[in-house]
C-alpha cells in the first residue's frame, strides 16, 4: 500500500443559519477543492468540526462527499472514536462507500502501550483499509518517535503518520530515522510548520487551510528543488497561516474565507465553537487585502 503524497485538504462542513448542514455549498466546496489542483480530499476531521456531528450526519456527510468527488480525488474520511469497536464499524462502513484510506487519531487521553497498539491493529486487520495515524497534543496523547514506530511495525495498513506534535520537523525526522520507507509523513496545524517539515522528508501536508493553492505551490516549488520560491510563498503568506490555526477561532476564521471565496454560503461554527467577533473579522478582511489573495478563485 502506498503512502499519502501532497496537499490533502480537510473539508470545513457547511451550515446554514440554523446550524443544519448545508448541502449545496458542500457539493459546491468539494467541487472548488478538487479544482485548486490539489492530491486528495479529507472529510470528517477536526477541521471538519466532525466531534460536533451527530453519526447519522457523519453518515450522510460521508455519502454525499464520494458520490461529489466521483472518484476524482482520492478520499480520505476521519473514523476516531473513542471505541475500537465504534472505530472498525466506522472504517468498513468508509471502505464500503469507497473511501481511499481512513484518518484515525488515538482515543482521548488513551495511555501509550499495547492497548493502543491492539486498537489501531484491528481497525487495521478488522477494518481492511489504509489508514492514517494521526498524532496531535490535542486529545491528551503524545506518541513519541518510538512508539510511533512500534505502532508502523505492528499494523501493516498504517501507511502515513500525520504528525501535529511539536516539534514537527524533528520529530518526523526522528521517526523516519527508525521507519525507514515503511511510510509517509505528513504535516498538518494549518501549514504552520509545512517548510521546515518537508525538509525533514515530510511527503505533503493535510489542512483545512482555505488557501490550498498556498500550501500546493509550496509543495510544488520545494520538490522542483526551488528553495527560494517555497520560503518566499510561505513567508507571503505565514500571518494568514497563523490566523488561521489560531485555537479556538481558527475554523471561524476559515469558514469566513470560504465564504468569501464564494465556496460556502453561511459561516455558522456549530456551538460550541466560536464565532468571530466583528473587529476579528474587520482584521482578517484587511490581512485580506493586504495579501492581495485576488489571484485565487
Amino acid at each position: 500500500m502506498q503512502g499519502l503524497e501532497g496537499i490533502y485538504v480537510i473539508v470545513s462542513t457547511p451550515f446554514d443559519e440554523d446550524g443544519r448542514i448545508d448541502e449545496e455549498s458542500f457539493a459546491t466546496l468539494l467541487d472548488a477543492t478538487v479544482e485548486a489542483g490539489v492530491q486528495g480530499i479529507t472529510i470528517l476531521g477536526v477541521a471538519g468540526e466532525a466531534q460536533r456531528l451527530s453519526d447519522a450526519e457523519r453518515d450522510r456527510l460521508q455519502d454525499l462527499a464520494l458520490r461529489q468527488i466521483a472518484g476524482r480525488l482520492p478520499t480520505i474520511v476521519g473514523v476516531s472514536h473513542d471505541g475500537t469497536d465504534a472505530t472498525v464499524e466506522r472504517t468498513r462502513a468508509a471502505k464500503a462507500a469507497g473511501a481511499a484510506g481512513v484518518m484515525v487519531a488515538p482515543p482521548v487521553f488513551s495511555k501509550v502501550g499495547r492497548g493502543l497498539i491492539t486498537h489501531y491493529g484491528r481497525i487495521g486487520a478488522e477494518g481492511g483499509c489504509r489508514s492514517s495515524c494521526r498524532t496531535t497534543p490535542v486529545n491528551g496523547v503524545s506518541l513519541s518517535p518510538q512508539f510511533l514506530a512500534e505502532i508502523v511495525e505492528a499494523v501493516p495498513e498504517i501507511v502515513t503518520i500525520k504528525l501535529e506534535d511539536p516539534p514537527t520537523a524533528a520529530r518526523i525526522r526522528q521517526t523516519r530515522a527508525l521507519t525507514g520507507d515503511r511510510v509517509t509523513f505528513q504535516g498538518g496545524l494549518s501549514g504552520l510548520y509545512l517548510l521546515d517539515e518537508l525538509r525533514a522528508g515530510a511527503s505533503g501536508a493535510m489542512t483545512g487551510f482555505p488557501f490550498p493553492e498556498v500550501l500546493l505551490d509550496i509543495w510544488e516549488a520545494h520538490g522542483r528543488g526551488d528553495e527560494a520560491e517555497a520560503a518566499a510563498l510561505y513567508y507571503q503568506f505565514l500571518p494568514l497561516i497563523v490566523l488561521d490555526g489560531q485555537p479556538g477561532t481558527g475554523v471561524a476564521s476559515r469558514k469566513e474565507i470560504l465564504a468569501r471565496r464564494g465556496q460556502i454560503r453561511h459561516t455558522t461554527v456549530r456551538q460550541p465553537g466560536l464565532a468571530l467577533d466583528d473587529q476579528a473579522r474587520r482584521d482578517l478582511h484587511a490581512l485580506l487585502d493586504h495579501l492581495d489573495v485576488t489571484r485565487f478563485k
